[in-house]
């Protein structure tokens, strides 16, 4: 079992499409596909323009993401 407070995300695929934004029409773009959390079948998306893709930027995106959403998966209201 991870330990406390560590992010249990795992990235399944990486790969460039093209997007499209109201203000600045279609622009070419890096889809991260990520699954959250680990072994629930349940995948997320995040599109970064090509031009700001990076590995590392990447990973800090989809930390982000656990760290601002995560903890409402599974929440009972």
């Amino acid at each position: 079992m991870a330990e406390k407070g560590k992010l249990k995300a795992k990235i399944i695929r990486v790969f460039e499409t093209v997007a499209f934004d109201p203000e600045k029409g279609s622009y070419r773009a890096v889809d991260v596909r990520f699954e959250y959390p680990i072994g629930s079948g349940n995948y997320y998306d995040i599109v970064i323009p090509l031009e700001e893709y990076t590995p590392e930027e990447a990973e800090r995106r989809v930390r982000e993401w656990v760290q601002k959403y995560g903890s409402l998966m599974g929440k009972e209201l």
